[in-house]
């Protein structure tokens, strides 16, 4: 399956301390998880982080930069 704009965020612990979590479209193909992230002093920030599971060479690898 690929990401889309409407698709569910992957679960973790982000979660609680995020918000506006949605999948962009990136460059060749991939994704980029975007969230708004709280920090300690309570803040919010924007954080980016590059989104891509490939199956190299019949491994599943978190492979933002590819195999």
């Amino acid at each position: 399956m690929t990401p889309k704009a409407s698709a569910t965020p992957p679960p973790g612990t982000y979660e609680k301390t995020s918000r506006n979590i949605r999948f962009e479209q990136a460059e060749e193909g991939r994704h980029v998880l975007v969230a708004q992230c709280q920090k300690i002093d309570g803040t919010w920030v924007e954080s980016k982080l590059k989104y891509d599971i490939a199956n190299c060479n019949g491994v599943l690898k978190w492979a933002p930069d590819g195999c």
